[in-house]
């Protein structure tokens, strides 16, 4: 249906409701006074107010835990690339915000690894760093199992990345790889 429509500056959400960009230029029904689109030129406002509403995900991990979610993500689809890092990390810390026993058995994990750690290594492994933006819904799973587990972040997403380990490349047939291949499908698209 076509409507006639006007210019003009409205605050307008993100359709996934995480967050809001201030002041707009945008097409407003002159019948209804609802946005009905919106101009070209409202694309850098729109960029960066959904930056500002990501949050920065930076932790120091060795290059043996970037490699073990890039192996991961090669099994979920031939053409990922280190941007499913991110998707990959999100999946699975929602999976584990609905297990009741995560928090103990990434604690116990961390424990674990931390204690193998302790021993000398005969090969140095050089560290790396893991950057993603990550969605405020996102965050708000990270800080809560950081809560719940007592582990710094860096501790948190290296249990994380253990869990796709264990999850991912130890069984022959992982259940979560179907969801996982869809998710690449778009993430790739």
């Amino acid at each position: 249906m076509l409507v006639t429509t006007t210019f003009r500056y409205r605050d307008v959400p993100f359709d996934d409701g995480e967050g809001i960009v201030k002041d707009i230029l945008v097409a407003v029904c002159n019948i209804c006074d609802t946005v009905v689109a919106i101009p070209a030129q409202s694309t850098p406002a729109i960029r960066r107010a959904r930056e500002a509403a990501e949050v920065t995900l930076e932790v120091s991990l060795s290059a043996r835990d970037l490699q073990v979610l890039d192996l991961a993500a090669l099994r979920i689809d031939s053409a990922a690339t280190a941007r499913f890092r991110k998707p990959l990390i999100a999946h699975f810390l929602k999976r584990l915000e609905d297990d009741p026993q995560a928090p103990q058995r990434l604690a116990e994990k961390t424990r674990r690894t931390a204690s193998a750690r302790k021993s000398p290594s005969p090969v140095p492994v050089p560290r790396k760093r893991l950057s993603c933006k990550i969605t405020p819904a996102t965050d708000a799973r990270l800080h809560q199992l950081m809560q719940t587990t007592k582990l710094k972040k860096s501790d948190l997403i290296k249990a994380i990345i253990g869990e796709i380990e264990e999850k991912l490349l130890q069984h022959e047939a992982p259940p979560d790889l179907p969801v996982l291949r869809d998710v690449a499908a778009v993430v790739n698209a």
